[in-house]
């Protein structure tokens, strides 16, 4: 009788059986890495205009990095076909992460207990769009201007948002948007053991590295 066993480390899944084994590695420094310095910058006592940049590219790159290791380990062990599986991921990885989540919410089968729940949670759609807002604006370049003259002092439209203001908005999205994918990844109809979705959970769909108390947003929690 044929047996086989699967042995899980941070970066990769070691599928032994008896005759063969293989490993699968996926590197996730990008995640980890703006993890780590989006968590750090909001332990200052103080954040400038550069520390602000940094935490909304980085808390997008670990947004969008997060979605779609999720959607590769939900697709990949579904795959019948002869087809590779680098070709599959490179297929799906060519997929907007945002019409990854539409497709998700519309087209999966959820057994929902709380539907009201269910019906506020699809809001994320909206603050997924609003939340890379700031990222594609400052990656593509929009400008961070500051004129003086006579009349004082105008900003550009993108340097206004640069403040604490707007990184506390976009920390609540960040949140409200894990937490209803957490939601919808519970409730999906799957051969996905609890187990295995608390796994996904905890490592892609987490907010847990965002300090709860910030002093540089008055020692608020968000």
């Amino acid at each position: 009788m044929s047996r086989s066993f699967n042995l899980k480390a941070e970066t990769g899944v070691f599928r032994i059986t008896d005759n063969t084994m293989s490993i699968t590695i996926e590197s996730n420094y990008l995640f980890y890495s703006n993890r780590k310095k989006v968590s750090e910058l909001l332990c200052k006592d103080k954040l400038d205009q550069n520390d602000i940049i940094d935490i909304f590219i980085g808390l997008h790159i670990v947004l969008e990095l997060g979605i779609n290791n999720v959607f590769r380990k939900i697709i990949t062990p579904t795959l019948q076909k002869k087809i590779s599986t680098h070709t599959m991921i490179e297929n799906l990885d060519n997929i907007n992460f945002i019409d990854k989540i539409v497709m998700f919410l519309y087209y999966s089968k959820f057994n929902f207990i709380d539907i009201d729940k269910a019906t506020e949670y699809h809001k994320l759609i909206e603050k997924l769009r609003s939340f890379s807002e700031m990222r594609n604006k400052l990656l593509h370049g929009h400008s961070i201007m500051e004129v003086s003259g006579e009349k004082g002092i105008s900003k550009s439209k993108l340097k206004k948002n640069l403040n604490t203001e707007k990184l506390q908005e976009q920390l609540k999205n960040f949140k409200f948007i894990v937490d209803g994918l957490c939601y919808y990844l519970d409730c999906v109809d799957s051969d996905w053991t609890v187990e295995g979705r608390k796994q996904l959970k905890e490592t892609y769909l987490s907010h847990s590295f965002i300090p709860k108390v910030m002093k540089v947003l008055g020692n608020s929690s968000i």
